[in-house]
């Protein structure tokens, strides 16, 4: 097990990571509690189509090299300023291509103001580009601590520009503008905190040697790009800008947390098991082992959100906010899944098994995909069914293809998520039925909702886990 394999950089490495994304994370939650009051779902809505395309392209820029230099062992400085000068020249691209289409995109959704936004918007492609080799830098190097500095930073700034802005009523620009001071911000501090700056090289070789690892890393995060924003793309065409924006906030607020465990898990296991992906019985036991903390700290933060939504949502958004009530808690158990999903992903990476990576990525979309296209004229309700399902097929499919390169039964991961999801399903019907029986005030649905929520996984992780909780506080103090 991990125990065995001292590793202080490792340790550290999640300290720091865990730090700069819980940080960023619960800052962005207090902003976001104070602008959901001040704005409207249908503000959420309009950003969320334009996020669409923001997204798409801040990954097609960057190509999958972030990820081929990290994988690379004997990188070089030509390597980093190939890339660098390849990343500025997609953006700049990318960006052209965008003042382009953007009043087409208006007419498309039929959202007046639309293609000012998206241009201003824009601009943060190219501030996202001019940084990204020193995230990488960072990342090779395991130096979290610096980037959980700049980025405190540049949402704690960019969140005061949103949430002035909001207060003077100007809507939806003052998400675009928090959007834009964010990037800003962020390149900013890294450009003076971590002083790289690029050779003037630029060599083809370098390039097709990192594209040939990059390049089915890059498709495969295009199709995942691509088919998380045709749930917005296809909700504010067929529906509204206000069943977006509920979407949008729904989404924001369970994958949040989730997002949270998954970078920080990418960001320093992945150089750390790539150092090591020859060695497969160890991969084997960080895998289980992380799989089971998961389970530990992410069931129990999901479910109990569930469990408590209804008077979570009203307390804290407003009653403006209370439909997005249903799609919310099928959120939450849908997205239990998802640390657990992109850890099993990134084993393919490790491995080299960039191929399978992206055949698996391609089938579990296409089931997605076909989901959607069956839900989205039923309402969000049914959508979010639909993801629920997508997510748990998912992890099946990736759990059975991560222990047959490992050279291990399939069922192995499986029987360690079985009991942590009956459990959390059990308790969650319980806990909804109680607190719809019993007529309440808000507060004291919130506050009984978690008490019971709180002492039910205590008895459950007490009788069953207990060694393992134990094990939490050992492997930060590195023993």
């Amino acid at each position: 097990m991990i125990l065995e394999y001292k590793n202080k950089d490792l340790i550290r490495g999640f300290v720091w990571s865990g730090l700069d994304k819980l940080g960023v994370v619960f800052l962005q939650l207090a902003l976001e509690l104070i602008l959901a009051r001040l704005l409207l779902p249908k503000d959420y809505g309009v950003i969320g189509v334009v996020l669409v395309f923001i997204s798409l392209a801040i990954t097609f820029s960057e190509g999958g090299f972030s990820n081929a230099l990290v994988h690379k062992l004997n990188r070089t400085e030509t390597d980093f300023s190939t890339v660098f000068y390849f990343n500025m020249i997609t953006s700049f691209l990318i960006v052209i291509i965008i003042f382009l289409i953007a009043p087409t995109v208006e007419k498309f959704f039929n959202i007046s103001g639309l293609t000012l936004v998206l241009r201003v918007i824009s601009v943060s492609i190219i501030l996202n580009s001019v940084v990204l080799i020193h995230k990488v830098k960072l990342s090779i190097a395991m130096d979290f601590k610096s980037q959980a500095k700049y980025s405190l930073a540049a949402v704690f700034l960019s969140g005061i520009i949103g949430v002035y802005l909001a207060y003077h009523q100007y809507g939806v620009w003052a998400l675009v503008f928090q959007n834009v001071a964010m990037a800003f911000f962020n390149a900013v501090f890294l450009w003076i905190g971590f002083r790289w700056f690029p050779k003037l090289e630029f060599s083809v070789e370098s390039l097709k040697s990192l594209f040939s690892f990059g390049s089915k890393i890059l498709a495969s995060s295009l199709l995942q790009a691509a088919y998380f924003n045709s749930y917005p793309f296809l909700i504010g065409r067929v529906l509204s800008t206000r069943d977006l924006g509920l979407y949008a906030k729904s989404n924001q607020f369970t994958l949040m947390p989730s997002s949270v465990l998954t970078t920080v898990l990418q960001r320093v296991l992945f150089p750390y098991f790539s150092s090591h992906q020859s060695d497969d019985e160890r991969i084997f036991g960080l895998n289980q082992l992380y799989t089971k903390l998961s389970c530990l700290i992410f069931f129990p933060l999901f479910f109990v959100m569930a469990m408590v939504a209804q008077p979570l949502i009203i307390i804290l958004f407003s009653e403006k906010w209370q439909d997005m009530t249903g799609i919310f808690v099928i959120f939450c158990v849908a997205y239990t899944f998802y640390p657990l999903i992109v850890n099993n992903m990134m084993m393919f990476q490790v491995k080299n098994k960039t191929s399978l990576f992206l055949k698996i990525e391609i089938l579990t979309k296409i089931i997605g995909s076909v989901f959607l296209l069956a839900t989205i004229n039923r309402g969000l309700i049914a959508i979010a069914y639909g993801i629920l399902a997508q997510q748990i097929i998912q992890f099946i499919i990736t759990s059975f293809f991560v222990q047959s390169v490992l050279n291990k039964k399939w069922l192995e991961q499986i029987k360690i998520i079985l009991p942590f999801f009956f459990f959390s399903i059990g308790l969650l019907f319980l806990i909804r039925i109680g607190l719809d029986a019993i007529p309440l005030s808000l507060i004291w649905k919130l506050v009984l909702g978690l008490f019971f929520a709180v002492v039910g996984y205590m008895v459950f992780y007490f009788i069953f886990y207990r060694k393992d909780i134990m094990l939490i506080p050992k492997m930060i103090r590195g023993n």
